[in-house]
């Protein structure tokens, strides 16, 4: 996993990409 990119559970785009 890469920390230069940190998923930010504050973006839907993102929680629905997790959710996968």
């Amino acid at each position: 996993m890469s920390t230069l990119k940190k998923p930010d559970l504050s973006d839907p785009k993102l929680r629905a990409k997790l959710a996968k």
